[in-house]
């Protein structure tokens, strides 16, 4: 059973969000939006704001890792008491930018922090010490996160780890087709859910390489077949309830990656750092 990390029961929602059933659905979309007012109400009246039954709300509450709706209201109370925790929607106004601009950024960063918080260190440490072994890791993504899948190969090949991307479907299969037992492949979905990405991680564990995924949902297929599993968070479905857009978050878990392998192998990383600005040195005013 998923356990909910302190203070991170609303991001612990968003992320299991994917995996529930339909009427768990409408439950966890109050919940998000009405959390504030969920606080004071019982089980009878959160079932009828949400037209679910009563062992629909109990059952929502195991599937997030809690005991039942009392467990459930307690966390949630601990997490509300605590402002710095708690996301809130970013209140967007066009006539008045500044303003819009500053909770846009406030925004970004609560969620930068609560991926920090969902960053296990054992998991980070088994990537550290793979990725540092490695002959070769395959960055692979579709649509809107290829440019993290771009960012990632770039940064970790000037740090001396070989690194390759492709942006189109058949090279990234293709690609995945020659992997070895010596190889890793990091696939970057928010979703977790990519047609391109399940079959790539099939491909790679047939070829005995290990899988990385860098996604925002817990219980996502991608997470399921990954052998190490990184969680980003994104709140945008308060804005779009089918979409997420923002690879921001997805973008840190490398940084945090790229500096963490650059510490780890300082002296390598350092070198490969300065023959490549060398190298392009020409190409610079």
């Amino acid at each position: 059973m998923t356990s909910v990390k302190e203070n991170n029961l609303l991001n612990t929602v968003n992320s299991l969000y994917p995996t529930l059933h339909d009427a768990e659905k409408k439950v966890a979309e109050y919940v998000i939006k009405e959390y504030f007012n969920v606080i004071d109400m019982s089980v009878a009246e959160l079932s009828e704001q949400c037209n679910v039954s009563e062992a629909t709300i109990v059952r929502f509450c195991k599937r997030i890792g809690l005991k039942g709706f009392h467990h459930f209201k307690i966390t949630l109370a601990r997490e509300i008491n605590n402002p710095e925790k708690t996301t809130h929607s970013p209140t967007i106004h066009l006539d008045n930018l500044a303003e819009s601009v500053q909770n846009i950024f406030a925004y970004k960063i609560d969620e930068l922090k609560q991926t920090a918080s969902f960053l296990e260190p054992e998991e980070l440490q088994k990537c550290l010490d793979i990725i540092s072994e490695s002959s070769l890791v395959h960055f692979v993504a579709a649509g809107n996160s290829i440019p993290a899948a771009l960012d990632g190969a770039y940064k970790f090949n000037q740090i001396g780890i070989r690194s390759i991307v492709n942006n189109t479907p058949e090279m990234q299969v293709s690609l995945a087709h020659s992997l070895t037992e010596n190889d890793v492949v990091i696939g970057i979905s928010n979703s977790g859910n990519s047609k391109l990405l399940l079959e790539i991680f099939e491909i790679a564990k047939k070829r005995k390489a290990t899988t990385i995924c860098i996604t925002n949902h817990m219980k996502s297929p991608l997470s399921q077949l990954a052998d190490i599993k990184l969680f980003s968070i994104t709140n945008e479905k308060l804005f779009f309830k089918e979409f997420s857009f923002t690879i921001v978050p997805a973008i840190s878990v490398i940084d945090t990656l790229f500096l963490l392998l650059t510490k780890k192998n300082y002296d390598r990383s350092i070198q490969s750092i300065s023959d490549r600005e060398q190298a392009l040195s020409d190409f610079k005013y």
